[in-house]
């Protein structure tokens, strides 16, 4: 009898996959293309090498805007990628880095801890579906989806046909002719950004000793990254990009310091060093608080310089290719003023 259910459940799972998910590839939104290509940055970290990394970069838009692959290449010979998407809460980065790890065994983490400081358990449907749309389709992806989402709002994160079937009408070409295996990124990931924000102000926050509560989901799913690096033997380190940070900010960093601290791993804020990175807030910001490229090249270098790895060895012959995205990053860049 059991035998019986067992096999139904199975071949409705293999048509419904068969029926379905193809629709989810058809009709769901596709960033392809401009500085805020995230279909292509994410499917492009899917179909690297396995083992091509020994740098992985979490977070949020403070991530992908200030850790540039092609700099720290250029300055150690350290291969990394950022596997990040905006807004994304805690627990989303928990379930990218197990996705990340399926493929990937880097010797370090990074994680921008922004969404630290955020008080929202459940987020809204943007937020959702852009770090959820472009992960592949796994028991992690389920996790993801139960765990961000209640009721039907988890069952439409995982088939999102639900949510887009209105777009039959808006469909163009590229939904069609759309390889998610043929996607590749050269920029790793980083999302460059050429715009100046002039008049960025970096807060006085010199006098805020305090420290805030932060929610208690965001501290359930850091220590489970935290205990998921163990597990996998990859060193975590905790930072906080340049943001301008604000004084409330300033109070969530520093209990995410003192959580760092009780568990024994590394964190640097560095808001902290703008002199030593020599940032410049007239023409190193994109806008308030996320740097541009400017901006981003001056931290990678800095970071660079604290980031104590021997050179990536050539996993599948893949440093030539290194060295042409670098070139075609300086080119790119040289176009810009």
């Amino acid at each position: 009898m059991y035998k019986k259910l067992l096999l139904k459940i199975v071949a409705f799972l293999a048509v419904f996959s068969v029926l379905f998910l193809p629709l989810n590839t058809l009709l769901s939104r596709k960033s392809l293309w401009g500085a805020w290509n995230s279909t292509t940055k994410l499917a492009g970290f899917y179909n690297s090498p396995r083992e091509e990394y020994d740098v992985l970069f979490f977070g949020s838009s403070n991530t992908y805007c200030s850790f540039n692959p092609l700099v720290l290449w250029e300055e150690k010979q350290v291969k990394s990628y950022v596997f990040a998407t905006q807004n994304q809460p805690i627990w989303a980065t928990y379930h990218y880095m197990k996705d990340a790890f399926k493929t990937q065994k880097p010797k370090v983490a990074v994680l921008d801890v922004l969404m630290m400081t955020k008080h929202t358990e459940y987020y809204d449907d943007g937020v959702n579906y852009s770090f959820a749309d472009d992960m592949p389709f796994s028991w992690n992806k389920i996790q993801l989806a139960l765990v961000s989402a209640q009721g039907k709002g988890a069952f439409d994160l995982l088939f999102n046909f639900t949510k887009y079937h209105s777009r039959w009408n808006e469909l163009k070409e590229e939904d069609y002719t759309f390889r998610r295996g043929e996607q590749r990124d050269y920029l790793k990931g980083y999302v460059l950004l050429p715009d100046v924000y002039p008049d960025g102000i970096r807060p006085d926050v010199t006098e805020v000793t305090a420290t805030a509560e932060l929610l208690d989901k965001n501290v359930e799913y850091l220590e489970k990254i935290i205990r998921l690096c163990e597990e996998e033997q990859v060193e975590l380190l905790l930072v906080k990009a340049p943001n301008n940070k604000t004084t409330a900010q300033e109070a969530h960093y520093r209990e995410v310091e003192q959580l760092a601290r009780e568990h024994g791993v590394p964190y640097v804020d560095y808001n902290n060093y703008y002199e030593e990175i020599g940032l410049d807030l007239k023409t190193d910001f994109y806008d308030k608080s996320h740097l541009n490229y400017r901006g981003a090249e001056k931290f990678t270098r800095f970071f660079a310089a604290s980031l104590s790895l021997a050179p990536s060895e050539d996993h599948n012959h893949t440093a030539a290719q290194w060295d042409l995205d670098l070139q075609e990053y300086k080119q790119t860049i040289s176009g810009l003023g």
